[in-house]
């Protein structure tokens, strides 16, 4: 890698996460929902995201999130409050509890769904195949590196 590549990747680390963050912001203002933090946003399409396996449990969206169990029953707390969510004791285990998203849940995680695939869009707008492919493949050897190197909060 040359002094200039690593220059862009470092003002990609430096400032692209904090862009993201401020249009995850944006849309919690304008279009998701008003009263929901950031990282109750990710709690709720963390729910939606591993429900269709079944693993819709606090354990494993600790998991996912790199949470502690401790860090998400206060967020889960909040969004049984807030109507975002419930919880529901497995039938044949009540250590495990499984989370799923109410109505108003589903609404603002779908709008998030939707401002992230516009993103995504605008992104790939003028990516051919070829580079498309090349930066999934740069992204996926991204995540691998933060997956296993991310300590849970």
């Amino acid at each position: 890698m040359n002094k200039k590549q690593i220059d862009i990747l470092n003002d990609y680390f430096l400032h692209s996460a904090l862009h993201l963050l401020t249009m995850e912001e944006q849309c919690l203002r304008r279009a998701c929902a008003k009263d929901l933090s950031i990282r109750e946003l990710h709690v709720l399409e963390a729910v939606a995201s591993l429900r269709g396996s079944g693993r819709n449990t606090m354990a494993e969206i600790a998991r996912y999130l790199h949470l502690s169990p401790a860090s998400l029953t206060t967020a889960v707390n909040v969004l049984v409050k807030k109507g975002y969510v419930s919880r529901n004791y497995s039938p044949s285990d009540r250590r495990v509890i499984f989370v799923t998203l109410t109505d108003t849940g589903e609404e603002a995680n779908r709008k998030y769904l939707d401002f992230v695939r516009e993103m995504i869009m605008e992104v790939g707008r003028d990516l051919d195949e070829e580079n498309a492919d090349s930066m999934i493949s740069s992204i996926l050897t991204l995540t691998d590196y933060l997956e296993a190197n991310a300590e849970t909060v």
